[in-house]
């Protein structure tokens, strides 16, 4: 199937949180993030900062109820209402969103702009997980990924300070069957498969496939009906469940996040796990394993 459309960087990944103020304090505790956006949106009625760490884009948004003589609130606003705080949606840049709309169309995937335009947002029940895509037109004078210089300063950065983080190395999103996702990423959205390897995750086989230039996403499928993973699979739906870095050193980072708000769930010799509970219900991870066959790794 031929493409007129290209996915690109990841845009953001979307946690709602039920304070901006305390993720702002997280994020910035833990990354020194570069903040590319931080405003009130009154089409969207909610509060948002969009944090660069390395590589990859972090968007916390806070969201609030109906305004005097609304009916209801956004859809944001309605998740967050059902499922509490956690992340809700995976965003990528993409060029030609129209095309893409189209591929979407054919394969019987649902869309809308969301009232943005130069959007598309997929039907989260017609895909595995709630993905968003959008043009680069007008971030690209705003997101320093653009930057000629971004990727060196980075590098220099993130390796100078103590967490230590090379790269995302990985975004974990629960599915019902993992072979159906990974056909899906790979047949519509152009994804390259990675080698087969097991699951980052407890009580699941996975899949792993890299979407546009860099992001790869760990489609895991639960294979215990009692796990953690299944029960949010029951209650939420298909959802991103993990964040995990790539670190250069595991026992540097876990000194340094002692001594920050995080709360460390667990360590081992290769990776640290906050404790999803106090971070919108996903676990952030920090490891120095590489996934088998990840073609950003040379």
């Amino acid at each position: 199937m031929s493409s007129e459309f290209r996915i690109g960087k990841l845009f953001h990944l979307t946690p709602l949180v039920d304070s901006l103020a305390d993720a702002e304090r997280f994020f910035d505790s833990v990354f020194s993030p570069h903040c590319m956006m931080r405003n009130y949106s009154p089409h969207w009625h909610r509060d948002a900062a969009i944090y660069i760490i390395s590589g990859t884009s972090i968007e916390p948004m806070e969201c609030y109820g109906p305004r005097e003589g609304e009916a209801q609130g956004s859809s944001w606003y309605r998740y967050v209402q059902k499922n509490g705080p956690r992340v809700h949606n995976t965003a990528f840049y993409v060029e030609n969103p129209d095309a893409l709309a189209r591929r979407f169309a054919e394969v019987g995937v649902r869309t809308t702009d969301g009232g943005a335009p130069g959007a598309v947002f997929a039907h989260p029940k017609d895909t595995p997980g709630m993905l968003e895509f959008s043009t680069d037109t007008y971030w690209r004078d705003v997101d320093p990924r653009f930057s000629p210089h971004w990727d060196a300063f980075a590098a220099d950065f993130w390796s100078r300070h103590p967490l230590g983080v090379a790269r995302l190395s990985h975004i974990t999103t629960v599915v019902h069957d993992a072979e159906a996702a990974k056909k899906f990423f790979v047949d519509v959205l152009d994804a390259v498969p990675l080698d087969a390897q097991s699951s980052t995750v407890d009580a699941a086989t996975a899949t792993f496939v890299m979407v546009g230039e860099d992001t790869v996403l760990e489609l895991a499928q639960p294979t215990d009906a009692s796990s953690p993973l299944a029960a949010t699979l029951d209650t939420v739906g298909q959802v991103v469940t993990n964040v995990t870095f790539t670190v250069g050193d595991v026992e540097q980072a876990a000194t340094f996040l002692e001594r920050t708000p995080a709360s460390i769930l667990s360590t081992s010799d290769h990776e640290i796990v906050l404790d999803g509970t106090t971070t919108w219900n996903t676990e952030f991870r920090f490891t120095d394993r590489v996934l088998a066959g990840d073609p950003r790794v040379g």
